[in-house]
């Protein structure tokens, strides 16, 4: 018996990274899941992969009848996990202010979105968890739009912890350092990538980055323990610390 058998569990970005790592702990405590992102061929080999009864639905959760869209699909949901993600990168008088906008309708917003639809859906007993990122504690080069944006999910989860209480749902942010396998990647060039990367692992403690499974058991803590709520988790390798 897993300690998630039976539940319901939506993962937007779940279809690689983070989201997919998270997906993959859960499934393996039995969970039911239901995995979200933009390509609906990669949700269907991420959902083949985990096996179970897995499903993955095609949407842009910075659309927020994309989102509506799938929780109409669903007659209940146990954990709601928003992992979609997505980085731009550039100083505040270069970057194109539009750049910073579109980053908050997909990973702020998009936020926003999946727990106003998800919340009707659940009852006694749910489990939110936002994911915001260490920027919001922690200095990153050129990513000032992102440390604001990680400040106000860390902000909203506490909130949102407090006001749901009374409903029985409990609400955490989880807040990943440098992970491998993630977008960051495919947002810096390739001239700045391998200082930044260098820069960044010799500034964490552990002296390395981390993996989708270490922020998928930092997840699988937040919707297993019924008194963990309105807490924000690092997950960095101790680079806050520092």
């Amino acid at each position: 018996m897993g300690k998630l058998d039976g539940k319901v569990a939506v993962v937007t970005g779940g279809g690689s990274g983070i989201g997919l790592g998270i997906a993959e702990r859960f499934a393996e405590e039995g969970a039911q899941l239901v995995l979200v992102g933009r390509t609906q061929a990669r949700l269907d080999g991420a959902a083949e992969q985990l096996g179970g009864g897995a499903i993955g639905i095609a949407a842009d959760v910075g659309v927020e009848s994309q989102v509506k869209a799938v929780f109409d699909r669903l007659e209940r949901v146990d954990l709601l996990v928003t992992c979609a993600g997505g980085a731009v990168f550039g100083t505040i008088d270069e970057l194109p202010a539009q750049e910073w906008k579109a980053l908050f309708e997909g990973r702020f917003f998009g936020q926003i979105y999946a727990c106003h639809h998800a919340v009707p859906k659940m009852s006694d007993g749910g489990s939110i968890i936002l994911c915001s990122g260490i920027a919001a504690a922690a200095y990153v080069p050129e990513y000032s739009g992102g440390a604001a944006l990680c400040g106000a999910v860390n902000a909203l989860g506490k909130n949102l912890a407090v006001e749901l209480a009374p409903r029985g749902i409990r609400v955490n942010v989880l807040s990943p350092g440098l992970v491998e396998g993630t977008d960051i990647k495919n947002n810096l060039p390739p001239e700045k990538l391998a200082a930044f990367w260098e820069s960044t692992v010799n500034a964490i403690p552990a002296r390395r980055a981390g993996t989708a499974r270490d922020t998928a058991d930092a997840a699988h803590f937040l919707a297993t323990c019924g008194y963990a709520s309105g807490i924000v988790i690092d997950v960095d390798g101790g680079w806050t610390a520092t």
